[in-house]
């Protein structure tokens, strides 16, 4: 399990590259239509495309902070189960996916875009997934399993 943040980093940074040396920005090819589509686009921002003045440096930084915090609670008894494990893995993995975007291209690649009768989610990537999915287990195992 020590290794699942390792496959999503890797799995995250190499569909970004593929994502990014093989699509011009803002183009978008339908994956599966009226449903999901590839669509690149850069987010210099956080969650949402918010943004503010300063907050380059904020957003490595700060979420590079909370990335060693939650790898201090992988030790923590309260996390020992193997969902609170899961999640904290993939939240870091996803974490540390955005963080080496932030650092080595000064944004973040991304390209999944759902869309239903023409409403499009803002567009995402993997490691805004694993972080998303993270935290639903998360959830899961604090609220159902540790009642």
């Amino acid at each position: 399990m020590k290794y699942f943040s390792v496959l999503i980093v890797v799995l995250d940074q190499l569909s970004k590259f593929i994502v990014h040396s093989s699509m011009s920005l803002y183009d978008s090819f339908p994956v599966i239509p009226s449903l999901l589509d590839f669509t690149y686009i850069r987010n210099e921002g956080i969650a949402f495309g918010i943004n503010f003045a300063g907050g380059k440096i904020f957003f490595i930084i700060f979420p590079i902070l909370i990335t060693f915090y939650l790898i201090s609670l992988l030790k923590n008894k309260e996390f020992e189960d193997n969902s609170s494990q899961i999640a904290l893995y993939l939240i870091i993995g996803g974490a540390i996916g955005n963080i080496l975007d932030r650092i080595f291209r000064g944004y973040v690649v991304d390209f999944i875009d759902f869309h239903i009768n023409g409403n499009h989610w803002y567009v995402f990537n993997i490691a805004d997934s694993a972080v998303t999915i993270g935290l639903l287990f998360l959830l899961y195992s604090s609220i159902i399993i540790k009642k």
